[in-house]
């Protein structure tokens, strides 16, 4: 019969168990009947080849007068091997302490000892053969490795990431030193107090942040709680007190569109939808994309700045005087000590988010955790936080929101997400609002990024903006990602259709037009840019609750002009 073999985490052949053997496993002889006992499963040597010895760990040792396929091995230490994915106990490692002997492995499964043990205080990953007996028979729930970063790694994926990670050797650590305990390989001469005391003095040092017991849960009356409006940097668009996401594909220009907005913030400038910004304050930015130097200073010149008011996190002083670079997954205090001294802060820029993010930018937990931290000083000091980001490759056509780069913890913790876009066919790009929880999503913002010099010779860019546009961000996106070849011939047609439909009134509601090119056959992209070449600029007239769409006169039929 085939046996199918199987591998440890070393890559060692270990020795099998034919789930179906013909022969027993083991063959006990008990001590004094003499009767012959034969074991064919893991299960069978389990309950009648092993005793517990008289500490109260899980490891036990092999009975009196027991054969292993014609070697003796009575008095052997066995270790249990567990599957940590379905936490089942699949085999034994046996060990003659004494004679020192190569170990026997009997199934497969990683050594852990007192698995079962439901409440432990920190799961322990350990090298030190002589240690993991120790600490079975304390009852700490260890796990052995000849390589102590696999033991370490095993403890880490498989168990309650809740409780403390130890990691008990004495060889040198490149990673996750502040887990380390120094343990000699010889433990003969520690007490078991002594090993107690200082694994509950790691545990203590290193344990996740809980709540304490002395603390009480807050309960508010809804009724107590003062109602408030959004609070609003540029209204609809920019709140302050949270988190922004930009997010867009390459080229549409997402720095030198935010640039522009930092000028206007710093000079109470108008917004691009017209509106005026009364709440001006100071900006902080930080960028790993682009140079202060060459590019983000001359920028905010080409786009009219205050740089008084435009501060830039250039890197950190040590404790030495030097200059080290600004890490915002650990430095975030020292951006709360700069907040507290400039509390006129409006807005904080970071490009791209993704370098606050301590971890993996694809895991939930890794972003939340982080970005909770810009959550809260965004709060604190009620200024806007505006991280930049990419669209994810092959996202084309999906939810905006659902298009950022990363894990969907992005724009589950951001209030407001910002998309760009450019549109080659009429040469200009596009600002729209993936998502909002707290405005509407409808409408978006036309602007071209334009060349410029500043400062006599240095030649840069600016955004120029070109006012709002109408519809939906998806459909604003997907037009301008679209590949279909209906700008010849469709949009003459279209704009030949609105001219018809436009020239015998004085205007319509948007919505109608809408409806009407939809039962002639039009694409909204092919209408919409019908409208464009027309000239025709949606208005809302006084005491009108929609929009309306009018003709310009020269291109009514019965004008002279028409031709």
């Amino acid at each position: 019969m085939n046996i199918k073999p199987s591998w440890d985490t070393t890559g060692d052949l270990l020795e099998t168990v034919d789930p179906r053997p013909q022969n027993p496993i083991f063959v006990h002889t008990q001590n004094y009947t003499k009767k012959v006992v034969e074991s064919y499963s893991i299960q069978d040597f389990d309950l009648n080849v092993l005793v517990q010895n008289e500490s109260k760990g899980s490891i036990r040792t092999v009975a009196e007068e027991t054969i292993y396929k014609s070697r003796d091995i009575s008095g052997y230490k066995a270790i249990p091997l567990y599957d940590l994915e379905s936490k089942l106990l699949i085999g034994y490692q046996l060990l003659d302490r004494k004679k020192k002997s190569q170990p026997i492995k009997v199934g497969t499964g990683i050594p852990v000892c007192n698995f079962s043990n439901a409440n432990p205080t920190s799961f322990i990953a350990t090298d030190n053969l002589n240690l993991f007996f120790r600490l079975s028979q304390l009852n700490y729930v260890v796990v052995f490795h000849s390589r102590i970063n696999t033991a370490f790694e095993l403890i880490n994926n498989y168990f309650d990431d809740q409780k403390p990670r130890i990691v008990a050797t004495e060889k040198h650590l490149e990673y996750n030193n502040d887990l380390k305990i120094h343990f000699d390989s010889d433990v003969s001469n520690l007490s078991d107090e002594q090993i107690k005391s200082v694994l509950k003095g790691k545990s203590l040092e290193i344990r996740p942040a809980e709540v304490k017991n002395n603390s009480t849960l807050q309960i508010v009356n809804m009724s107590s709680i003062k109602a408030q409006a959004i609070n609003w940097l540029w209204t609809g668009w920019l709140p302050l007190g949270k988190i922004t996401i930009l997010a867009g594909a390459g080229g549409c220009g997402k720095t030198n569109l935010l640039l522009a907005l930092i000028a206007t913030i710093s000079t109470n400038g108008v917004f691009p939808d017209g509106s005026k910004c009364n709440d001006s304050g100071k900006i902080l930015i930080y960028s790993t994309e682009d140079d202060p130097n060459d590019t983000l200073l001359p920028r905010l010149i080409a786009n009219g700045a205050d740089l008084n008011k435009i501060d830039f996190i250039a890197g950190r002083i040590n404790e030495k005087g030097e200059r080290e670079p600004f890490d915002p997954t650990k430095d975030l205090p020292l951006l709360y000590e700069y907040a507290k001294r400039n509390p006129d802060i409006k807005l904080l820029m970071i490009d791209p988010i993704i370098s606050a993010v301590g971890g993996d930018s694809n895991k939930a937990t890794d972003v939340r955790r982080s970005l909770q931290v810009l959550v809260d000083f965004a709060q604190e000091f009620n200024c806007a936080v505006v991280g930049i980001t990419h669209f994810a490759k092959g996202t084309s056509g999906s939810s905006p929101a659902e298009r950022i780069i990363g894990s969907q913890a992005f724009t589950a913790l951001a209030r407001m997400v910002w998309s760009a876009a450019k549109r080659e066919d009429e040469n200009d790009c596009i600002l729209v609002r993936a998502k909002s929880n707290i405005s509407t999503l409808d409408g978006g913002i036309r602007y071209q990024i334009e060349a410029e010099t500043v400062l006599e010779n240095i030649e840069t860019t600016k955004t120029a903006w070109l006012g709002v546009i109408e519809g939906s961000a998806r459909e604003l996106l997907n037009e301008a990602e679209s590949t279909e070849n209906d700008n010849g011939s469709m949009v003459d047609m279209a704009k030949e259709f609105l001219i018809d439909l436009l020239s015998s009134v004085e205007n319509m509601p948007t919505k109608e037009v809408q409806a009407q090119a939809k039962d002639a056959g039009f694409s909204p992209a092919s209408i919409r840019r019908a409208q464009e070449k027309l000239n025709i600029k949606p208005f809302k007239p006084q005491g009108e609750k929609v929009w309306f769409w009018s003709l310009p006169k020269i291109h009514r039929l019965d004008e002279p002009t028409h031709f």
